[in-house]
């Protein structure tokens, strides 16, 4: 009877058992948790198993919470630990009375309370009802405890930008503020401004965004950090600022949308306000910053992601000599130097006039550690009374001039860094621009052209010449001139720039034969050059048999010389055209000029070839002779790069060139001529058809056969160093 009585007891139990830890797992247990490892934790003295995703917080990308108490998600709220996100890391104010199980939150005049257990909040005393309450809980395994608050719901009234994805509640500071009875906030704001290089920390107010402008404290950026002439008159709200550098006078009216710049007034959908912040309670006198900046004749730059912005002076010297004193028209007299801040390419500029445009045409620039050197060649004077200037703060210690006595000027500017300058000579005025920002390996830097690509621009290596040339399609001339060619290399001797056939030309010099590889950047090209097996994976020398008076094999008017360079370089130069070549290809001569043998030899070790290549037609008494032959030399047959031998090239070549081509094969044979015998590299003498055969003459003057041949020897050039790759 008492087991029956138990027995009907534990059966009413048990339905109430499984449904309060059924209860428990919908709270803490949800269905959707395979990615997530399961966490034992304590809620209200019951212990139970938590499944979901737990989350990590991040505020100004710094995680917040502790690998030991991440945030559980409760009944669909993000619930995160208050001491470790809101009072730690976030440094809200905050309280916790444990008799009353209350918590209190304060910051920028906003009070929340929130209490345990309780679904009941309030905000400065109104009554908002929550999803969730919080909640005590023990990480069991973890041996730590926490008390769990709704994230979401304080972010919004503390002041902060909450987001949540996956795993991750991310929390940004916002700038809380009110003007014109208007309460506002924002995310965008930042605590420096940057004059001249130099960051100044904001002590009124903040940077700060509104109606999509950033804003600025007018007193303490205008007159404590610029030192301009400032003036505010209370009566009728209305702001005069003066910069006595350029002659700018700004004049501004409280909440009004115009702005009056040299007695000339304009519209101004952004006007001057005054703003409250919410956390000091004080008011500040705030302007547009872009609007007023630029106005006054300064530059601005609004950095974004650093929530930042750079103002910075546009002139800092302007001297002027007494042209009266240029008596002697056999003397270039120097009459004017002006250094300015370029915004657009972030350098600063010298210009310096002369009164004899071939002298200042013949002027030097070089540099030497971290001074560029200006050389002004004889009979030059220096009218000026100024000779240096050491106010600059970005990347210029000091300018300063020296007369030698002998009737030469130099000119010294003296760099904190190895900056990169660029320079050029117009009518008498000799313009240097020192570039602000470091190149690094690239030796030029040039900018870019509206709608120009990489794909659109065109290079010409004159490598015998130790130059090569730009193409960039149009005429961009006036372009360059204002926007200057940096240059970052003592190897280049050289920039010029002109127009050719409706294109721009950029010729460049080296001081000895230089690799380059071209490539595009967002707003620029950069170019980089150095030894050419630095700047190349594969090299390979093309020949062209014969040239100049040395005709080579003719037959019926057809000379040798003009079919293998019309084949080798003809044909095949479009194919190593591209602006940033892997592997680049060196041409003993490209036009109809006698070489040596031994000069075309040594010609791989000048240029750092790894495989040397000539091609050459046969030729026979007898018409019956027909056929593809590749030679080699026993004497330059010893492995080079990974394995490769002079053998294995021309057995590669005499295989492609007879199976595409068609011709008969005569096989891969030994001889001693001299390029392959004597060269550095592995070399191969092509002998691609009898010029004197009857079937081969015919195939050698045919212009798709010819067109065939150039495509094979491209192709097997390629097969070679896909095979047998350099390492470099």
């Amino acid at each position: 009877m008492k087991r029956t009585n138990m027995t009907k007891k534990c059966k009413r139990i048990l339905p109430f058992l499984f449904f309060s830890f059924l209860l428990l797992g919908l709270i803490l247990i949800p269905a959707s948790s395979s990615d997530a490892a399961t966490l034992k934790v304590k809620l209200n003295g019951k212990t139970s198993y938590y499944k979901k995703t737990q989350s990590i917080v991040k505020y100004q990308n710094k995680t917040i919470t502790k690998s030991t108490r991440k945030g559980l998600t409760i009944n669909g709220t993000r619930m995160v630990p208050y001491k470790d996100v809101f009072q730690k890391g976030l440094k809200v104010k905050t309280t916790y009375q444990s008799s009353k199980k209350r918590l209190t939150f304060s910051r920028n005049g906003v009070k929340v309370t929130l209490t345990v257990g309780s679904k009941n909040a309030y905000v400065n005393g109104k009554k908002y009802r929550l999803h969730t309450a919080p909640v005590s809980i023990r990480y069991v395994k973890k041996k730590t405890s926490a008390i769990l608050v709704p994230a979401k719901f304080l972010c919004q009234h503390l002041g902060f930008q909450y987001k949540a994805s996956k795993s991750t509640i991310t929390i940004t500071k916002q700038f809380m503020y009110s003007y014109q009875g208007k309460d506002a906030k924002t995310t965008q704001f930042g605590n420096y401004f940057t004059y001249n290089d130099k960051n100044n920390k904001l002590a009124s107010m903040p940077i700060f965004k509104l109606s999509g402008a950033m804003y600025v404290p007018a007193e303490e950026v205008l007159n404590k950090i610029m030192g301009l002439n400032y003036k505010y008159y209370e009566d009728t709200q209305t702001l005069e600022v003066e910069n006595t550098a350029t002659n700018k006078k700004v004049k501004l009216v409280l909440n009004e949308p115009s702005i009056n710049i040299n007695n000339i007034s304009s519209n101004n959908n952004t006007p001057m306000y005054i703003v409250t912040r919410k956390d000091t309670k004080k008011d500040i006198l705030c302007i547009p910053a872009k609007k007023v900046l630029t106005a006054l004749g300064y530059s601005y730059k609004w950095d974004k992601k650093k929530i930042l912005i750079s103002a910075h002076d546009l002139v800092y010297f302007d001297w002027v000599g007494d042209s009266k004193k240029a008596t002697d028209s056999n003397i270039n007299y120097i009459t004017n130097a002006k250094a300015t801040y370029n915004p657009s390419i972030d350098c600063i500029s010298f210009e310096i006039k002369g009164t004899k445009t071939e002298i200042m045409d013949q002027v030097t620039v070089s540099r030497n550690g971290k001074v560029i050197s200006i050389s002004i060649p004889k009979t030059s004077k220096y009218l000026l009374e100024q000779f240096s200037f050491t106010k600059f703060v970005s990347s210029i210690e000091k300018f300063e001039v020296i007369e030698d006595g002998n009737d030469s000027i130099t000119i010294n500017i003296a760099c904190f860094g190895e900056s990169d300058f660029a320079y050029s000579s117009l009518d008498g005025i000799l313009t240097i621009n020192i570039m602000g920002e470091y190149v690094g390996n690239y030796a030029l830097k040039f900018s870019k052209p509206t709608g120009t690509t990489i794909n659109s621009i065109k290079n010409e290596d004159l490598y015998q010449s130790k130059m090569f040339k730009i193409i960039i399609p149009g005429n961009h001339i006036d372009f360059y001139n204002q926007n200057p060619i940096a240059i970052n290399s003592n190897v280049i001797t050289s920039v010029n720039t002109e127009l050719s056939n409706g294109n721009t030309v950029i010729s460049v010099t080296t001081s000895k034969l230089q690799g380059y590889k071209i490539y595009e950047k967002s707003d620029s090209f950069v170019v980089s050059v150095g030894d050419p097996r630095s700047i190349y994976k594969n090299i390979v020398v093309l020949d062209a048999g014969h040239g100049g008076y040395d005709s080579g094999a003719t037959n019926k008017g057809t000379k040798e010389k003009d079919l293998n360079h019309k084949i080798i370089y003809t044909l095949m130069k479009n194919y190593f055209s591209s602006n940033a070549p892997d592997t680049k290809v060196y041409w003993t001569r490209t036009s109809d000029v006698f070489i040596t043998l031994a000069k075309r030899a040594s010609f791989a070790s000048t240029v750092g070839a790894d495989i040397f290549v000539s091609l050459h037609m046969n030729s026979a008494s007898s018409s019956s002779a027909n056929g593809t032959e590749v030679y080699y030399s026993t004497n330059n047959n010893s492995s080079s790069f990974s394995g490769v031998t002079s053998k294995a090239i021309a057995t590669l070549f005499k295989n492609n060139l007879v199976t595409r081509l068609g011709t008969s094969n005569r096989g891969v044979k030994t001889a001693g001529y001299y390029v392959t015998k004597h060269n550095t590299v592995p070399a191969v003498l092509i002998e691609l058809g009898f010029l004197s055969g009857s079937k081969d003459y015919y195939s050698l003057t045919n212009s798709a056969f010819q067109a065939n041949s150039a495509k094979v020897i491209y192709d097997t050039i390629n097969e070679i160093f896909a095979t047998y790759p350099t390492g470099r």
